[in-house]
């Protein structure tokens, strides 16, 4: 492949080639430099360029900054290449005894400084929580207000804060040196939610009661003695009829033995069944009669009221009547 300044990328090759014995990387980002190489070598430069800054990400070296600076020169990316030969200038002076690297770094990051493109975000003050992005990246407050390189393209700038109207603006920056501002204006409060007024309902048609009256027998007291006085009526029955059979087995077990002392099997079951009959007609006529007893106070406390009103309803447009009153 032939590329764009040879004579740099070379330089740029043979310093990282040198660099190699004074400092090992670690297993995948040393994975990562290599291909980058092998990828820039078959002319894909883009590919490379992502496989040099996931190198220095994982670990940062003079050798994978020089050529990733020397890569996104080549793209274009010149705010890009300057940050990564800065870094690398500033790692190689730290390092110290690496001074043709440190040379190469400044001489390759100065060379670019008169091509940059800057971008100053002009941030009011007076605003509290305010939140500035670059597309998804947050503008930390200390960068507001200041010219900083920026890669030509296309950038979304917002802002956000609580209680405002979020704020949005689309550039472009172009490869031509320059710089360029985009001022923030103030942001507008978030509308007040209004609360809508009462609606007057029309007052309701005058309504003209009259009273009228008419005997009744029935009320819900009675019905209710009415049970009552059914089912103690039942009971009794029910009591009759086990007093009479209590009655009828006493008398077969006394013809069968008539006699004070008795061993005769048949009529000693018919007398204990006679006894168990007897116990039960008699807690029949009890609970009958209390029965019917109740039901007969119901019926005389439960007379219901006569009253039953008759109310007509006029409005602008029906008429109509209403009938009221215990049932």
């Amino acid at each position: 492949m032939t590329l764009v300044d040879g004579r740099r990328f070379v330089i740029a090759m043979a310093l990282v080639g040198w660099s190699a014995n004074a400092h090992a990387q670690s297993a995948e980002a040393e994975a990562l430099f290599r291909d980058a190489r092998v990828l820039i070598q078959r002319g894909q430069l883009a590919a490379g360029c992502e496989k040099f800054a996931a190198s220095a990400e994982l670990e940062p070296s003079v050798g994978t900054l020089l050529n990733l600076g020397d890569c996104r020169e080549k793209l274009g990316k010149l705010a890009s290449a300057w940050a990564a030969f800065r870094k690398a200038e500033s790692m190689s002076k730290r390092s110290g005894g690496d001074g043709r690297r440190e040379a190469e770094a400044r001489r390759r990051a100065t060379a670019l400084e008169p091509r940059l493109s800057h971008l100053v975000v002009a941030v009011p003050t007076g605003l509290a929580h305010l939140v500035v992005r670059r597309d998804d990246e947050v503008i930390e407050s200390a960068v507001w207000n200041t010219p900083v390189p920026i890669d030509p393209g296309s950038y979304t700038i917002s802002a956000e804060a609580p209680g405002y109207l979020p704020w949005r603006r689309t550039i472009e920056i172009d490869a031509k040196a320059g710089l360029q501002t985009v001022q923030l204006p103030a942001l507008d409060p978030r509308p007040i939610a209004s609360v809508p007024l009462p609606i007057a309902l029309p007052e309701p048609p005058r309504t003209t009661y009259v009273t009228t009256r008419r005997a009744r027998t029935w009320s819900a007291t009675r019905e209710l003695s009415v049970g009552l006085g059914i089912a103690g009526a039942a009971a009794v029955g029910t009591g009759v009829y086990f007093g009479v059979r209590s009655n009828e087995l006493r008398a077969r077990a006394d013809a069968s033995c008539p006699a004070a002392t008795c061993s005769d099997a048949g009529a000693l079951h018919d007398n204990a069944r006679a006894q168990t009959d007897a116990t039960r007609a008699n807690i029949l006529y009890a609970a009958g009669g209390a029965g019917v007893a109740t039901a007969l106070v119901l019926w005389l406390v439960g007379a219901p009221s006569d009253e039953t009103s008759v109310r007509p309803m006029f409005g602008d447009h029906q008429a109509g009547m209403s009938l009221t009153g215990s049932f």
